[in-house]
């Protein structure tokens, strides 16, 4: 796996607790919604903006988490583009839980129309245990 070069960084912030939609033997599920405010570099370089995201996760009792993406990116300038993806989550005791993830674009957008060739790799790293605050980087994936 080649990853390419890096897209857009920035913070992400929880829109606070999530939703428990199921508890059962593999883990909880829930649903919750993050918001973060990204800086465009390489081939992104200027394309600054936010994203929202809804996911639903899967946090087992021990091991790897995974949650599934759905948001929008809106550029400063008015731009738009729709992502999905698939998270895992690494949670180790004593340390802020890290995470990786897939994402795809989709956009009608003539200036973003290249993301909708873009596989991105995704890691996240939560600056507290309950992922209140995050660090966000996205690049592209070759």
């Amino acid at each position: 796996m080649v990853i390419g070069e890096k897209l857009w960084e920035g913070k992400a912030k929880t829109g606070g607790p999530g939703f428990i939609k199921d508890i059962g033997m593999e883990g909880v599920t829930s649903m919750y919604t993050w918001m973060a405010q990204v800086k465009g570099m390489g081939k992104a370089k200027g394309v600054d903006g936010n994203i929202n995201v809804t996911a639903i996760s899967m946090t087992p009792p021990k091991g790897v988490g995974k949650a599934k993406d759905q948001g929008v990116f809106m550029t400063m300038t008015g731009d738009m583009c729709i992502l999905k993806g698939f998270d895992l989550m690494k949670m180790v005791p004593g340390k802020n839980p890290i995470a990786v993830g897939l994402w795809s674009f989709m956009t009608m957008s003539e200036k973003l129309a290249w993301v909708n060739d873009v596989i991105a790799l995704v890691t996240f790293e939560a600056l507290d245990p309950m992922w209140m605050e995050s660090n966000i980087t996205i690049y592209e994936w070759k």
